[in-house]
């Protein structure tokens, strides 16, 4: 394997992490990039996999000349990254742990969760949702505390895509920010939603998080999560659940399909959807001074 200019100390190869080498590395990245508010070396990745057709760097990525992981997606697409795959971050006062990174022409983005089969149980209590499950390649739920240390230091884009078993899909995005734990990750809608469906997630500007043995929604005389499935940010319960029961096929019962995956202004409230990926970017991003 090709060896880029890299620090004393740092992983230099696949060999070093007990891999035998079996793919070459992705071509040379730019020579720096622009990281907060300073300019260093580029990233660079020592070893590269192939895992379930997906890119993955174990290395982990690097800076040359500095061992430091990006703080997200769209900073490693700043540095040159193209392909999607699973990438370890290193948000602020955070330690490091891995995403899925969708990369697009515009920029880079962070999967925070994902539908698509049915093969993760999303019907999970607080402690599951505050640390993530499922399978980064698949079905999975990042992690409250990973979401809001990705979050902490500004404002960012959500953008939600739906499909429906017909084939059809829908895009929502919106500004938000999220709180920590102390707030039972409150989702602050800080802009109005883009795309061509109505907002579903409620009036309510600030929505905090519930579990079935968290209730934090705002239906004083119901728990949401549990009367529904799953854990999210519910207002009085009927407007959106993009954590609820997957069903591979739409149920014929009325009190069934009110527990699974929906979007209220699109298909309405008893069509549990197909499928739907939650991913975000930073909303502003700061020029060089």
């Amino acid at each position: 394997m090709k060896q880029g200019v890299a620090s004393p100390g740092a992983i230099h190869s696949c060999n070093e992490l007990g891999l035998s080498e079996s793919t070459p590395p992705p071509p040379t990245l730019p020579q720096s990039v622009y990281l907060g508010k300073r300019v260093t070396p580029a990233w660079h990745c020592a070893c590269w996999w192939q895992v379930a057709q997906q890119d993955v760097c174990l290395g982990p990525p690097q800076l040359l000349g500095e061992r430091e992981l990006p703080e997200g997606c769209h900073q490693l697409f700043l540095a040159g990254q193209q392909s999607s795959g699973i990438f370890q971050v290193q948000p602020t006062g955070s330690q490091p742990f891995q995403v899925y990174c969708d990369m697009t022409t515009e920029g880079g983005w962070t999967v925070i969760q994902r539908r698509m089969d049915g093969s993760v149980d999303f019907d999970q209590l607080w402690d599951a949702y505050k640390n993530g499950f499922g399978d980064l390649r698949g079905d999975f739920w990042l992690g409250l505390e990973k979401i809001h240390h990705l979050v902490q230091e500004g404002k960012y884009n959500l953008l939600i895509e739906l499909e429906d078993w017909e084939g059809n899909s829908q895009v929502v995005q919106f500004v938000f920010s999220l709180g920590g734990e102390s707030t039972a990750y409150t989702l602050n809608l800080l802009g109005p939603l883009s795309g061509e469906l109505e907002n579903a997630i409620g009036e309510f500007r600030q929505l905090p998080f519930s579990t079935r043995d968290r209730d934090h929604d705002l239906k004083a005389d119901t728990n949401c999560a549990k009367h529904l499935s799953g854990g999210w940010w519910f207002s009085t319960c009927g407007h959106a659940n993009l954590n609820g029961k997957y069903f591979r096929s739409i149920p014929r019962q009325r009190h069934e399909r009110k527990q699974g995956i929906f979007w209220k202004t699109w298909k309405g409230r008893y069509y549990p959807l197909k499928s739907t990926i939650m991913k975000i970017q930073p909303a502003a991003l700061e020029a060089e001074p």
